[in-house]
């Protein structure tokens, strides 16, 4: 059995390595939702609460990844545990998003209604709609 330090440590561990498996994606986001708004003469809008909440979704990933492959039990994270927690962090994101948006309810927002999505929910990145003149930054 973990003490209470140790698991601490371990699931702060895997957070921040699943942490910076969404980050990678947070950054290929950007990217592709800068291009897409270049080519459209649009203002690409980077909201921050959403940015926030998809670095969390990636640090909550890689925690319970590491648990699941650690069974409670403390475990020295070597180089190909570290590539599979931040793999976690990358892809469990999409898990942990679907099934958010099947058993949360979709935002019906004003906002949400005038910005177009251009890259993937957890990339927080979206471009002015077209009938927006004056972005607000987010």
């Amino acid at each position: 059995m973990l003490s209470p330090e140790v698991l601490t440590m371990q699931i702060i561990a895997g957070g921040l390595l699943g942490t910076l498996g969404q980050g990678v994606r947070v950054i290929a986001g950007l990217k592709k939702a800068n291009d897409s708004a270049a080519q459209q003469n649009q203002t690409t809008i980077i909201e921050t609460s959403t940015l926030i909440i998809s670095l969390f979704i990636g640090f909550t990933a890689g925690a319970l990844a590491l648990l699941a492959t650690s069974g409670f039990t403390q475990i020295d994270i070597s180089q190909s545990t570290a590539f599979a927690l931040i793999a976690a962090g990358y892809a469990g994101t999409d898990f942990i998003e679907a099934f958010m948006k099947k058993y949360l309810p979709a935002d019906t927002s004003k906002n949400a209604a005038t910005t177009q999505t251009t890259a993937t929910p957890s990339a927080a990145v979206t471009s002015a709609a077209a009938a927006q003149e004056h972005p607000a930054a987010g």
